[in-house]
Formats: C-alpha cells, structure tokens, sequence
C-alpha cells in the first residue's frame, strides 16, 4: 500500500511539473528584441525546451549564449550557459512557481542575475526582465518572428 501511494504521489507530481514546462512551450520559436539585432531561439527537445541567443554582426550569426528548461530533481529549471562568463559553467535558475501571472527564475545565490522572468504579453510578443539585487536590472520586450 505504501509503495503505491508513492507511486501515485510520483505519478501526480511529474504530470504537474510536466504541464509547467507545457505551459513555457508559448516559447518555441524565434523571438528578436525590439530595436536590436539581437535574438533568442526556443525549440522543443523531448521533455524540455532547449534555446539559445545570438546577435547578428556584420551579416554572421553570433551565438552569446546556450538555454535550456528542463525538469531537475522534480522542479521546472532555466539553465543558461553564457560565453565569455562564469567560467563558461552553466548557471540552474529554478522556477518560482508561487507565482502566476508571469515566469520567474530565480537563482539567490548568483551574482547577477538573480531572476529571470518571463511575461508573456501575446501569442506574439513576450516581455524579459533581467533583474538583480532589490529586483534592480533590465528589461526588453521580444517579438516573434519565426
């Protein structure tokens, strides 16, 4: 009895953080940032969605940074490897999922940034937050289009 009660609770647990990620997949595409060349790529991998950024300079594609949402260790995870920092190691942000109305990743313990949040305004049009200490940072609004 005790072995199917956990079987159950596993069960409900992994379709409940599966459909959280079900809920990210208004992501998959390619998104560029009003005003810039800059752009960033979401793509549905198996059970996770797996993006990267890059800009485009002098006509070439310039990749800035890898990403991925994924499930880790039962919780919703936005994973970014950013060139040319931390040491090239990939930084886990993990999904706040007290909140609602928007998508935050949070990560208390690195240095900037702290969240990474995600509103999505339309089918078409996200807003980014970038923020560090006292929610201070930056913010940009991306625009699918692909």
């Amino acid at each position: 009895m005790k072995n199917l009660a956990i079987l159950i609770l596993s069960i409900i647990t992994t379709s409940c953080s599966t459909s959280k990620i079900e809920k990210l997949e208004f992501l998959e595409g390619t998104w560029q940032i009003e005003g810039k060349e800059q752009f960033e790529v979401w793509e549905q991998n198996g059970e996770e969605l797996k993006g990267y950024g890059y800009n485009i300079k002098e006509n070439h594609k310039q990749i800035s940074e890898t990403l991925a949402i994924k499930m880790v260790n039962g919780k919703v995870v936005y994973q970014a490897t950013v060139a040319n920092q931390n040491e090239g190691a990939t930084v886990s942000f993990q999904l706040n999922d007290t909140i609602n109305d928007y998508y935050s990743f949070e990560n208390a313990k690195h240095d900037f940034p702290n969240k990474i949040q995600y509103y999505k305004l339309s089918e078409n049009k996200v807003k980014v937050k970038v923020l560090g200490d006292v929610n201070k940072g930056f913010s940009f609004e991306m625009n699918r289009v692909e």
